[in-house]
């Protein structure tokens, strides 16, 4: 039997809707919609094209869009004549880009939102991802789960003479220090970002490599869908009691459709993380 409440879930989009919904692209997809529907219509009968109509209807209240990679395409197509009349268009970046000067994370939290890299949320819960970052993002994603050389590929992200490859997210560092991602899928999202921030931010480039990898994570658990499948990511938090230390909080990001861990870790009480990341869906 079919869990119609989980194949809408599945189906939902929310960097496309709700709070993030674009309005003019809305309008256009019902028009595409309404413009198949009475063609379909035409064709057949009157019922089956009311019947499409409101098929259609389902999956742009649910996704935001009708046709798969609207926004995107749209975005990376169309001139910015015709952007502009949806108030789409790219508009010049200003000569100076926002600097970073510390990865303290409370501090970054004003130049990543001169950036246009994130946002508060509009309940005041915790940060979210602009969507013009999120798109950005995606887009520079390897096409499946891996990047093709993770030695080469964390090259930007560290300082070191010498780069080995022990598997798919883990590299040593000169022999001696080694770095492990997640997995595959959380490295490939630590490269694309860090290109991304690249082209935004002054001063990120000198960051020390661990200030870097602190930023990249908080960014990975604002994530809605998985860099891997595109599925739905769970974001938890636990307090965990230890009898010898100060409690902390237990970070995750979990993909429901594939499994893979995009975050995993742990931070006091008092973090700035923990500010970042909402506690509407918390698990206590």
């Amino acid at each position: 039997m079919i869990d119609v409440p989980d194949a809408f879930a599945r189906l939902e989009r929310p960097e496309y809707t709700g709070e993030n919904r674009c309005l003019p692209c809305t309008v256009v997809n019902v028009a595409i919609a309404f413009v198949l529907a009475v063609g379909i219509g035409i064709a057949g009968s009157a019922l089956v094209g009311a019947l499409a109509f409101a098929c259609c209807l389902l999956l742009v209240y649910l996704r935001g869009y009708l046709i798969p990679g609207t926004p995107t395409l749209t975005r990376r197509y169309l001139p910015n004549r015709v952007l502009s009349w949806f108030g789409k268009a790219d508009t010049p970046k200003p000569e100076r880009r926002p600097t970073i000067e510390t990865a303290d994370l409370e501090d970054a939290i004003e130049t990543l939102s001169t950036a246009d890299v994130v946002r508060s949320a509009a309940n005041g819960d915790g940060l979210r991802l602009t969507n013009d970052f999120q798109e950005r993002w995606t887009d520079r994603l390897p096409t499946g789960s891996a990047v093709e050389s993770p030695a080469d590929a964390v090259a930007s992200l560290v300082d070191a003479d010498e780069i080995d490859s022990y598997d798919e997210a883990t590299v040593e560092l000169d022999g001696t220090k080694r770095f492990r991602w997640e997995s595959d899928a959380a490295l490939a999202a630590d490269v694309a970002a860090d290109r991304e921030l690249r082209t935004r931010l002054d001063g990120w480039e000198t960051l020390e490599p661990a200030d870097r990898r602190d930023v990249l994570t908080g960014l990975r658990l604002l994530r809605e869908r998985c860099p891997a499948c595109d599925g739905r990511l769970e974001t938890r938090r636990e307090r965990v009691e230890h009898c010898c230390r100060r409690p902390r909080v237990a970070l995750e990001s979990d993909c429901e459709t594939c499994g893979r861990s995009i975050a995993a870790l742990a931070v006091g009480e008092s973090n700035p993380l923990l500010e970042w990341v909402p506690t509407e869906d918390a698990v206590a």
